[in-house]
């Protein structure tokens, strides 16, 4: 499957995990991608969780459920374990890259953006955090706490403004 293709196969899961919708929302296969990597690295799952400096409890998980690399771990985990595993983020989630990355998009950028649509609509941030579902105090006192977030809290945040998620993913972010 291509990456456009298994792109819109995590939107329209999340889309349904964020409504709570009853049947299980069909995620891109990342727990196998999980799984595939470690095995061509000829690693144990202990080992794996070791270098990623998890719980091989929360590992095994990775491996079993596709919705734990969207809806359980931070970007900073996910992207901390496909480091770990001689891969991207992106390659675990949709299997490749992007075929034309965007420009970057860093997350002092979202936060700026979060900050214009605060003063546009007129709201405080408990407000707007009310709207996007997530509590933003974090992140305008560190816009780097966007990485804390697993992949939907960063989905949602973004497209409170108008900000593709993955281009954010995509983009090396300051340490």
């Amino acid at each position: 499957m291509s990456f456009a293709a298994e792109r819109a196969m995590a939107e329209q899961a999340l889309s349904n995990y964020e409504r709570d919708e009853p049947a299980e929302p069909v995620f891109p296969p990342a727990a196998e991608r999980i799984c595939r990597a470690r095995q061509a690295l000829g690693l144990t799952q202990e080992d794996v969780a070791r270098r990623w400096g998890e719980q091989t409890s929360m590992y095994w998980d990775l491996e079993l459920f596709d919705a734990e690399a969207f809806t359980v771990i931070s970007v900073r985990q996910l992207e901390r374990l496909a480091s770990v595993l001689g891969t991207s983020a992106n390659a675990l989630l949709f299997g490749e890259e992007p075929a034309s990355p965007e420009a970057g998009v860093s997350y002092a950028d979202v936060v700026a953006r979060l900050k214009v649509r605060l003063t546009e609509d007129g709201v405080d941030l408990e407000q707007l955090g009310n709207i996007v579902g997530w509590d933003l105090g974090g992140v305008f006192a560190d816009p780097g706490t966007l990485g804390d977030m697993p992949i939907d809290g960063l989905r949602s945040v973004c497209r409170a403004v108008n900000v593709d998620w993955v281009t954010v993913l995509s983009t090396r972010q300051p340490a």
